[in-house]
């Protein structure tokens, strides 16, 4: 299947074109994630999510944390903090920002 879609141009093409679309929306994300923690917080200490790259990001967040808002606010991260950046709805970033700046007040 792979060889198919590499060796198709008009494939390649459309599978090339997906993953641009996935790459701008979750630098996206990162983007807006950032933003509005800083906007609420007025604090530069999760500026880093916007730098990273990938499907996920390690917020550095203690396990008491992490289960807190497993909990209180279904979020779902590993107990390591690593959030699935793709996963997060762009119109819940906002809401995101306000559960993660609850638990860390």
């Amino acid at each position: 299947m792979i060889r198919t879609i590499l060796e198709n141009a008009e494939l390649r093409a459309e599978w090339e074109t997906e993953l641009e679309a996935m790459r701008n929306r979750m630098i996206t994300l990162r983007e807006k994630l950032s933003e509005a923690i800083r906007a609420r917080s007025n604090s530069k200490d999760f500026d880093f999510i916007a730098t990273h790259r990938g499907m996920f990001s390690l917020l550095g967040l203690p396990k008491d944390m992490v289960d807190h808002l497993k909990t209180t606010n279904g979020i779902y991260m590993i107990g390591d903090s690593r959030i699935n950046v793709a996963g997060i709805p762009e119109d819940r970033v906002g809401d995101l920002a306000d559960a993660l700046i609850a638990a860390i007040a």
